[in-house]
């Protein structure tokens, strides 16, 4: 077996850590902008500061940090060990190689992120005020995560720690593969290759990813957070087309922008720590191999898809 087979997976495990840690206090307003009542961010913060503390930004990061790991070394381990298998590891990847390997990734990941996500938005949705601060919700009351956990499947079963599944994979799958894409052509226009990058030039790159890959599905991502916010023993939507349609005639086209500046503030700072953390992760772990680990190939594409 290759033996930098699993330097993918440890160095996503620490990238997937450090981006989960600066930014899930952004992530938490976002979700509630989204499933909410009509909520500016700033009044969002406030709301969430009067009402909960500075703890109330971090409510349900205990699931998704203990988690984060296995997701981002999924994700980053199927992609690093997909791209070389279709590039045949003799020569930089296409763009069309990257979105490949990225997709495969971003399957990879849902096994882990779908039930993290839910139970993520269902302890973000407590947010210990009355209905007249973010207007009628449904909510629950739980302890921690793994009380949660464990009512979303005694109430549904193994279905129902995947509610919004079918919503994850619209939005994810083609969005990873548009994430490293970005990132790889973002890196070759500045640096010419991820070895020759410096610390600010990943963060901005992997910011940079995280900014525009989102944005490309941020309204996939707000019915994503409305299902997994809905009462699982009485739903108001029976879907994602469902839920698009409702919250279209409910709140306008508009609502299916909330949450973008929120998502961009979180985005770039997140994505940068991950590629960060990925990049030196892995550039430790082949120094730690020696010279028996053989030359990985470059992630970039050789040049920029219509550029002059």
């Amino acid at each position: 077996m290759d033996k930098e087979f699993w330097f993918d997976f440890v160095a996503g495990w620490v990238g997937g850590c450090s981006g989960l840690l600066v930014g899930h206090p952004l992530d938490t307003v976002k979700v509630r902008q989204q499933t909410l009542k009509k909520v500016s961010a700033t009044g969002s913060v406030i709301n969430v500061f009067k009402h909960e503390g500075w703890r109330g930004f971090y409510k349900g990061m205990g699931f998704p940090l203990l988690t984060s790991g296995i997701l981002n070394s999924l994700f980053f381990g199927v992609y690093g060990n997909t791209l070389r298998w279709v590039s045949n590891e003799s020569e930089k990847p296409s763009y069309s190689s990257i979105f490949l390997a990225g997709c495969a990734g971003g399957v990879a990941q849902l096994v882990v992120a779908c039930p993290v996500d839910l139970v993520k938005i269902k302890m973000q949705m407590q947010t210990g005020s009355s209905n007249d601060v973010w207007g009628k919700h449904y909510e629950s009351n739980y302890r921690g995560p793994t009380a949660c956990f464990r009512d979303l499947y005694q109430k549904g079963g193994i279905s129902g720690c995947f509610a919004g599944l079918r919503s994850m994979i619209l939005r994810d799958v083609p969005s990873f593969g548009l994430y490293v894409v970005i990132y790889d052509a973002f890196i070759n226009r500045m640096s010419g290759s991820e070895q020759c990058a410096g610390a600010s030039t990943l963060i901005f790159c992997g910011g940079m990813a995280g900014v525009i890959s989102w944005a490309s599905i941020l309204p996939l991502d707000v019915v994503k957070s409305r299902i997994q916010a809905d009462c699982s023993t009485n739903p108001q939507y029976k879907g994602s087309w469902d839920c698009f349609v409702k919250s279209y005639y409910a709140d306008g086209l508009q609502v299916f922008t909330r949450g973008f500046w929120m998502m961009s503030l979180r985005a770039f700072p997140t994505n940068g720590a991950i590629f960060l953390g990925y990049v030196t992760c892995l550039s430790v772990l082949r120094n730690l191999a020696g010279d028996d680990a053989r030359e990985e190939i470059p992630i970039v594409a050789p040049e920029l898809i219509g550029s002059s």
